[in-house]
């Protein structure tokens, strides 16, 4: 694999973990929630009756996923959600939302491997530089904690993983030398066992922005800006200046450009859908 191909793949597999509500968070993939978020039902402007998501994912491995999700808003705390992969349903989700648009609870119906379904529950807690993420069993009780804190910069410096009961637990921990762009993970897991893992980190991995504040041009955010590949993200925008168009590409230093995502968002308004209804 070369490494046009490996910076492709880190960042797909971030984006899939950023998505998965019911996945547990890791240094990675909140850093992926960071720079890149997937919360496309979140709008800058206007009140959504639905969103309807089209994302087609480009992998390293030359195989390509079609994705959509339907955001259909109860009010403007609740909003039930359908995704589907290669047009098969593999998710149901009612998830209940803040006034920031964060998730509070969520409720999903997931397909795993196999075509089994599991009703997955979760709760967050938002407290200033912290995160907390419960799973919640049928009877209502957590039977997993991750609890994360952040730094100024809003970057993860602990992850703590605890199975509710006797069991141990797993912890990561982050140090940041942001003056020579490096980080060490140190991960400690379930089985008492410590992983160092050293890397790059890009506090100012924002190139340029377009003047609707959206990011143009950027360094991901743990990549070496010795080894320049950038990353492209080019907008389409509707009259209230939501975008409705995404297209991100990987630019390397040879000067080839390849995609990894290109994203459509329709969006149905509110007043809109009851003056049609009425009709």
């Amino acid at each position: 694999m070369n490494k046009l191909q490996f910076i492709l793949l880190l960042f797909i597999t971030l984006f899939g973990q950023s998505q998965n509500t019911e996945s547990e968070p890791t240094f990675y993939s909140e850093l992926a929630e960071k720079v890149a978020p997937k919360t496309y039902y979140d709008l800058k402007f206007g009140n959504p009756a639905e969103v309807i998501v089209n994302d087609t994912i480009f992998m390293a491995n030359s195989e390509t996923w079609i994705e959509k999700n339907i955001y259909s808003f109860k009010s403007s705390s609740e909003m039930f959600v359908k995704k589907y992969r290669d047009n098969e349903l593999v998710a149901d989700e009612i998830i209940e939302l803040d006034s920031n648009n964060r998730i509070l609870n969520y409720e999903g119906n997931l397909k795993y491997e196999g075509g089994k379904w599991y009703v997955t529950k979760v709760k967050y807690q938002y407290q200033e530089n912290e995160k907390i993420k419960e799973k919640i069993n049928d009877s209502g009780e957590t039977y997993l904690r991750y609890t994360v804190k952040y730094d100024s910069l809003k970057n993860p410096i602990t992850i703590e993983h605890t199975i509710v009961g006797p069991d141990p637990t797993r912890l990561q921990s982050v140090n940041y030398d942001y003056t020579n762009s490096k980080f060490i993970l140190m991960d400690l897991n379930y089985q008492g066992r410590l992983e160092e893992i050293k890397g790059n980190i890009n506090s100012d991995f924002v190139i340029e922005t377009n003047e609707n504040g959206d990011i143009t041009k950027m360094y991901w955010i743990l990549t070496d800006k010795n080894e320049p590949f950038i990353h492209e993200i080019d907008y389409v925008y509707d009259e209230k200046g939501n975008w409705i168009k995404l297209i991100k590409n990987v630019l390397s230093p040879d000067g080839i450009k390849k995609p990894y995502h290109r994203t459509y968002r329709e969006i149905k308004d509110k007043l809109r859908m009851a003056i049609a209804n009425r009709a």
